[in-house]
């Protein structure tokens, strides 16, 4: 079963919707329907519980997503954080070096050594 069959059954079935879908909808972006937030719910209390309420030595916290850039900056996450990204320049697929089994190798064709120079992503 491929990804888009997932997705059409799931929008069929009233777990996600597109977000935004009467104004056009926005791509890669759905809004959990009824099942969807049923199920959403049911993961998230199953994974609060295994790795929250039954271990002793963590504690729950919920803060904000959005933070300040100087949190960002003083974690170190602005200074080290990378997603090199490679062209295969013979089929023009994109793949993150550090997810590539064989650096030299494109997954996509096969081909050898034909990755250009990789940009961070």
């Amino acid at each position: 079963m491929d990804f888009d069959t997932i997705v059409n059954l799931s929008k069929s079935r009233g777990f996600v919707f597109p977000s935004s879908e009467i104004y056009g909808g926005l791509r890669s972006a759905y809004d959990y329907g009824p099942l969807g937030a049923a199920l959403l719910r049911n993961v998230k209390e199953q994974w609060w519980r295994s790795m929250v309420k039954l271990r002793d030595d963590i504690v729950g916290i919920d803060s904000a997503i959005i933070q300040s850039p100087q949190v960002w900056e003083a974690s170190g996450h602005l200074a080290s954080f990378t997603d090199p990204l490679v062209e295969c320049t013979n089929c023009n697929a994109r793949h993150r070096l550090d997810k590539l089994e064989d650096q030299d190798q494109c997954p996509t064709c096969g081909k050898r050594g034909t990755f250009a120079a990789a940009k961070d992503f």
